[in-house]
């Protein structure tokens, strides 16, 4: 997904800003469906899960009125930063939404099953390393649309990938101080976003 200002889809929620609807169920329904299955939810519930996150979060039904996958771009969410900082408040929408999934399951009689199921210490190491991921993701997004095709090129095959810098040099036609160079840029882009990114 392409970011369309210099300010990231994360940045723009976190300070209240309008973000179009669309953008927003894309870029955090991947992050809801991994804890979910982190959470050993079936596929049946990761999808409730992501339908009851999202309308939990607006104030409108929008679930309701538009197909999630073609939501009409002049549909916006505004978040409020009275709330306190947006992965909390998202986290725990996520954690109490996967625990009413839990009790509507047959096997469980009681909420102390359900918060037994999707505990709050286990639900926090799941829901800081998925947010990780999901915060880097975004970074390398950004990252790639700071930087010459060529340098992000060498960055991902050298960095990401761990190709030997031989055969970068050879496929890209980059001396080896140009690929320490691109990967060197490339870091320090990259630490700057995700400082941007992550909440103070």
């Amino acid at each position: 997904m392409a970011f369309t200002t210099k300010k990231s889809l994360l940045a723009k929620v976190r300070a209240g800003d309008e973000v179009s609807w669309r953008e927003f169920y894309e870029t955090y329904r991947p992050l809801i469906v991994l804890v979910g299955n982190d959470c050993l939810l079936r596929p049946d519930e990761n999808e409730e899960l992501v339908q009851q996150v999202m309308c939990e979060l607006f104030t409108k039904d929008i679930i309701g009125k538009y197909d999630p996958d073609h939501i009409p771009d002049d549909v916006k969410f505004t978040y409020d930063p009275k709330r306190g900082r947006f992965r909390h408040f998202l986290k725990r929408i996520v954690r109490n939404q996967a625990i009413k999934i839990y009790k509507k399951r047959l096997e469980y009689e009681n909420l102390e099953d359900a918060e037994a199921a999707c505990g709050e210490n286990k639900f926090d190491a799941v829901w800081n390393e998925e947010w990780r991921k999901h915060v880097l993701n975004m970074a390398l997004v950004e990252l790639r649309g700071r930087v010459q095709p060529e340098t992000y090129s060498a960055f991902e095959m050298y960095a990401l990938q761990n190709r030997k810098l031989r055969e970068v040099c050879e496929f890209l036609d980059m001396s080896e101080t140009s690929v320490y160079t691109a990967k060197s840029r490339c870091i320090a882009t990259l630490k700057d976003i995700i400082a941007n990114l992550e909440e103070k």
